[in-house]
């Protein structure tokens, strides 16, 4: 036992035997005396890695800058965009056809109101060109979201108004930059914005334009809804999500190019993240859980990306003391059963009091950027630091169980991690209702523990069992569900 247990270790590096980890180095970008926050991350077309930022002179101060970074010397140096007194905020970033980096934010104007406005370096390769004002008007325009397709020369935004009374509305325009032209102002429909996490736009490899927005009509979120211009015109298409929704993000599979989105729900004491995709003309899909219950609040910001394989990752934080805390990622394929969270980041010191924003880029087959901005207190000053880590995830490690499995099935996975101690987790999925008993049993047949014993619906279950009172060995744990029944082998090693 002790060889597998050494080649088990050698396989997959974990923080503790039950925690998957995502073992690489950290690169700190921003470890300074300022709250660095709200960072996006990506790769252009040669594989370089991107990442505009915030930052904030203090959390008591209004006036914020944004600061863009790339890896093309060898090395991470920043480039502060701004530097204007005035508040700048939430940038979002793409790149053309020819690999020149566009930028777009949010800036206060002469009004003292929130406005988009935009930039590239196509002029140099370097230097940024003067800021082009998207938005105007009397109302604030906020929270802007920009993507580039192909062919049309345009960039893509996506963004809300906040009145000073009454209900906002999502919005959608876009900025040809070589002709310089404004297109009109689309209004989407209405909602109430409550934060950054809103709206998002992605542009699929046709140049079709798509968008995704809740309505935040409650303290839980609001509807969810899509538009697209893929008949010519900006029209709404059902995604047949009836759930109140939370934190929608959207993106394009690099390899099928279908629409991707996903969205948090409450449910109970727990927040559940759900996919739908869609292909060009189709329907969306049945909402797909892809996390299940007890991982706290997953919140997520620039959060969502696939590589060229067709592999959805997603990255979360939580920080909720009930749930395993940190900067979390999951990975899959629609349709198909998810990972368990790996873990990307948690300090162990208690020098980061807090945890904030995250994204992830990825391309070819499972390698990724995560970018995650933990909090800290130095000198008597709140401030927060900017790393990123990166690697290839290797799916054959047992991390994503699943790749070939397809949606709808009965089945039961290998528990994971597996050599364990003291706990590891049981994943199954049905594929119709019925009473259903997970059971756990020695190796002399003796039961130890029923996990669930219940009427269960079709859908994807994880169950833990937690060993902490019995001696290493070899365990076996036993679903029946219907006219199912499978027994895997399953080894505790203390």
């Amino acid at each position: 036992m002790r060889n597998v247990f050494t080649f088990f270790i050698m396989l997959l590096t974990t923080v503790s035997v039950s925690q998957p980890y995502f073992n690489y180095p950290i690169d700190t970008l921003a470890s300074d005396q300022y709250y660095n926050y709200r960072a996006m991350v990506k790769y252009d077309n040669d594989g370089f890695i991107h990442v505009v930022n915030t930052r904030q002179y203090s959390t008591q101060n209004e006036t914020r800058e944004i600061f863009y970074w790339n890896n093309k010397t060898g090395s991470f140096l920043p480039l502060q965009l701004t530097n204007n007194n005035v508040d700048d905020n939430y940038s979002s970033i793409a790149f053309d056809e020819d690999g020149y980096t566009h930028i777009g934010w949010e800036r206060r104007d002469a009004s003292n109101l929130f406005q988009l406005i935009y930039t590239n370096n196509r002029a140099t390769g370097d230097t940024f060109n003067l800021p082009v004002w998207i938005t105007s008007g009397g109302i604030n325009k906020a929270t802007p979201y920009m993507a580039m397709g192909k062919g049309d020369s345009s960039v893509h935004f996506a963004y809300l108004t906040y009145p000073m009374t009454g209900t906002g509305n999502a919005y959608y325009r876009k900025f040809n930059y070589i002709s310089n032209e404004l297109g009109p102002e689309i209004v989407l429909g209405q909602m109430s914005p409550s934060s950054e996490n809103d709206i998002q736009i992605a542009i699929d490899s046709n140049g079709i334009v798509h968008i995704v927005y809740t309505t935040n009509e409650t303290f839980f979120g609001g509807e969810l809804h899509y538009f697209t211009n893929e008949s010519g015109t900006m029209e709404e298409i059902s995604t047949g999500v009836t759930a109140t929704t939370q934190y929608p993000a959207i993106t394009i599979d690099k390899l099928t190019n279908r629409v991707l989105i996903i969205y948090r729900v409450e449910q109970g004491s727990n927040r559940v993240i759900y996919l739908i995709s869609r292909e060009l003309g189709g329907n969306f899909t049945n909402s797909q859980a892809i996390t299940t219950g007890g991982l706290g609040r997953p919140s997520f910001y620039r959060s969502i990306d696939t590589d060229n394989e067709g592999n959805l990752f997603v990255t979360f934080q939580n920080s909720v003391s009930k749930a395993p805390k940190g900067f979390f990622l999951i990975f899959g394929k629609p349709g198909f059963v998810f990972s368990p969270p790996v873990l990307i980041f948690e300090d162990s010191t208690s020098t980061y009091i807090a945890r904030g924003n995250n994204s992830v880029t990825a391309r070819g087959n499972g390698l990724i950027t995560v970018s995650f901005d933990p909090a800290a207190s130095r000198n008597g000053t709140i401030v927060s630091d900017i790393m990123l880590k990166t690697g290839q995830v290797d799916f054959s490690l047992g991390i994503v169980q699943n790749q070939n499995i397809q949606a709808g099935e009965f089945l039961i996975l290998q528990n994971y991690p597996n050599p364990f101690n003291p706990e590891t987790e049981i994943t199954f999925q049905l594929n119709k209702k019925a009473m259903t008993e997970l059971s756990v049993f020695d190796n002399t047949g003796r039961q130890i523990t029923t996990l669930v014993n219940e009427i269960l619906q079709p859908g994807n279950y994880s169950y833990k069992f937690n060993a902490s009172g019995l001696a290493s060995g070899v365990y076996f744990y036993r679903l029946v569900s219907g006219d199912h029944s499978v027994t895997k082998q399953m080894i505790l090693l203390k």
